[in-house]
């Protein structure tokens, strides 16, 4: 009886676990379009999506993820996997390699009677490695910039796909012409009571028009590159997750990663180890400007607060 229950809940009213387990299905259902032999299908960390380790028969594994319905619809997921795949081709960064589907598609989209909306998944192969966090080394914040550096070169060319901006404040925010108006920042401050959001905004403004539009400051990005997202395999950095890709500054990535390495009591010597290893690649680059860098930090933290 129990079992018939939570089958027939509404999905909203469902507990993680048992949203995991109504998407399971329907991730099982996908598997089907790809050409993938399939062992185990396993729950990873639910975040925003929900994603699946997939073990194949062939001894290869991979991840599925089932992308959420409020977040980016199927022509923009198909534009993050047209990145991934252009790196994957066009560079030797190590980054999630898209599995086309049966059909040569880069995304499914599957309905399950049981989940209230169709949803868009993604398979990628497996990226190895390791998550360092509270042990993370000069050498490897140099490597990280240097790939930084590189991912910045090659989102600098990538003209034309359906990915949004990274720096809008809010959802509403997106849909305006200047998602820096001040109808966006009144409705910043009003659900905050937060003032200083508009400091924090014309302070990003300013340096959004200092850096200009070029394509040696402005391009796609990866928009979310913190620790849970960069890791180590044999001594190369190695970068998942580009839910959040879009354009926007450079400095708006260097910005994320520097912000999530302020817990860590070598913080200073970690920043200019990063820092350097991207000027070693792109050694005129105004984004490691410490001003530029600071305004899109405080950005970042209003993000943040208002998601």
């Amino acid at each position: 009886m129990a079992d018939f229950q939570a089958n027939t809940r509404p999905f909203a009213e469902l507990d993680r676990a048992g949203r995991t387990r109504r998407l399971r299905r329907l991730a099982e259902a996908a598997l089907t379009a790809y050409a993938v032999p399939v062992a185990r299908l396993t729950p990873l960390a639910h975040g925003l999506n929900t994603a699946f380790r997939v073990d194949g028969a062939d001894g290869h594994r991979y991840v599925l993820r089932v992308q959420r319905p409020d977040g980016p619809g199927p022509a923009r997921v198909r534009s993050e996997m047209a990145w991934l795949a252009a790196l994957c081709r066009e560079t030797d960064l190590v980054v999630p390699r898209p599995v086309p589907t049966r059909e040569r598609d880069l995304i499914a989209v599957v309905a399950d009677p049981a989940v209230p909306e169709p949803r868009t998944c993604v398979l990628c192969h497996w990226v190895d490695g390791r998550f360092v966090d509270e042990r993370l080394s000069p050498p490897q914040l140099y490597a990280l910039g240097e790939f930084t550096a590189r991912l910045h070169l090659h989102g600098g060319r990538m003209n034309g796909l359906d990915r949004g901006r990274v720096d809008d404040l809010t959802e509403f925010g997106r849909t305006q012409v200047d998602g820096f108006s001040p109808a966006v920042v009144d409705r910043a401050v009003a659900r905050t009571g937060d003032e200083r959001i508009r400091d924090a905004v014309a302070r990003a403004r300013a340096v959004r028009a200092e850096l200009g539009f070029g394509a040696d400051a402005f391009g796609l990005v990866h928009g979310d590159l913190r620790q849970v997202n960069y890791l180590f395999h044999r001594g190369r950095v190695r970068a998942i997750d580009f839910d959040d890709c879009g354009f926007g500054h450079y400095a708006y990535d260097l910005a994320v990663t520097l912000a999530e390495l302020r817990h860590l009591p070598q913080r200073e010597e970690l920043r200019e180890a990063l820092l350097d290893g991207y000027r070693s690649v792109r050694p005129a680059a105004a984004t490691t400007d410490p001003l530029v860098l600071a305004a899109f930090a405080g950005l970042r933290r209003v993000q943040l607060r208002l998601r």
